[in-house]
């Protein structure tokens, strides 16, 4: 064997070089994959869990997005359909979104209905069922007592529901004089003429995010309101409160007949017709003294009221879907989309996911 065959192997600087940059290479590769696919895995964990939904309801004016949690806005729908089914201002309604947005954070107070521990037996049963009221307690959307920054009217009371509200408002608006309410008033002048029970100086600061939820939820505004809602513990779905508690809440605009429940469960769709509402019907967006009977007054569109109020009940209810017109509302998206049935002077809201 020749000198030159036992002498070792040796490696060159720029050959270990090249072995280390391989190396490194490899390593980044295997640790991008990995990286990538733990990404990956992530994104669709957070995904399917939705972690990364922030639940709310927007409108947005301008370049301002304004926002109230799905609670606050069923509590604003119920509001601002109140007053439409009155025929008042639209500033009403959002006079009545800011006071309740100061006192009670537009958060329903009213005491739960207390389950029966007691047996009774079936006569008896029967008998208080066909007594007792089968509509839910009124939301208590507003603070109780009198106004305590004003000891000397601090015995007067305070109402406390939207009816409680809205009948001190237009009473008010009946007697007339100095004190009475109009939709003229700022939010400080309309909390002293309504005798609310906090400081009246800290109620304007709620009037512009009241103003943006008020015009829609009162069918002034389509198609501007919307709600991004989970998927993953929706309630089941409630055809009949949805449509039994619609029906009492716009009795009087929509007429005793306009809300039809068809089918059951997921399958359910609530068709609720606009066709027989009057034109005069609901909010108004003139003030006091310029509210005239022309076709300029703008006025509610009861198909968007009854359309937005579905969704901001969408939470509630369990529902799905809404369809007013040519658009349809879905909780999967969260928008209003344009589709190409057009629904006619019918809201059609269904409970089944898409």
């Amino acid at each position: 064997m020749s000198r030159r065959a036992d002498r070792p192997i040796t490696v060159t600087r720029t050959v270990h070089r090249r072995r280390r940059r391989v190396k490194a290479v490899a390593a980044i590769t295997v640790v991008a994959a990995a990286v990538g696919a733990t990404g990956y895995g992530a994104w669709q964990l957070i995904e399917e869990n939705e972690y990364l939904l922030d639940e709310r309801c927007s409108v947005t004016v301008g370049e301002v997005e304004h926002r109230l949690t799905p609670a606050q806005t069923y509590a604003a729908a119920h509001l601002a359909a109140a007053a439409a089914e009155r025929e008042l201002p639209v500033q009403a309604a959002t006079d009545a979104i800011a006071i309740s947005l100061q006192e009670t954070n537009l958060d329903d107070r009213a005491d739960p209905v207390e389950e029966e521990t007691e047996e009774v037996d079936a006569e008896e049963a029967e008998a208080a069922d066909s007594e007792e009221d089968s509509s839910a307690p009124a939301p208590v959307l507003f603070a109780d007592g009198g106004p305590q920054w004003d000891a000397v009217k601090a015995t007067s009371s305070t109402p406390t529901t939207a009816e409680d509200f809205y009948s001190r408002l237009i009473q008010s608006r009946e007697d007339g004089g100095e004190d009475a309410w109009s939709p003229e008033l700022g939010l400080q002048e309309a909390a002293e003429t309504l005798g609310r029970p906090q400081n009246p100086t800290f109620y304007p600061q709620h009037e512009e995010l009241a103003r943006a939820f008020a015009r829609p939820l009162a069918g002034l505004q389509p198609m501007v309101m919307t709600c991004q809602l989970s998927q993953l513990e929706v309630p089941g779905p409630d055809s009949e409160g949805l449509g039994d508690e619609l029906q009492s809440t716009l009795s009087g605009m929509l007429g005793a007949e306009a809300t039809e429940v068809q089918g059951s469960g997921d399958s359910a769709v609530v068709r609720v017709s606009v066709s027989d509402v009057a034109e005069e019907a609901g909010a108004t967006e003139a003030e006091e003294d310029d509210a005239t009977e022309d076709d300029s007054t703008e006025r509610s569109e009861p198909e968007w009221l009854v359309a937005q109020w579905a969704v901001a009940a969408a939470e509630t209810y369990g529902v799905q879907s809404v369809h007013a017109g040519a658009y349809e509302w879905h909780r999967d998206s969260g928008r209003w989309e344009r589709v190409e049935t057009v629904s006619e002077d019918v809201v059609v809201i269904g409970f089944s996911r898409r």
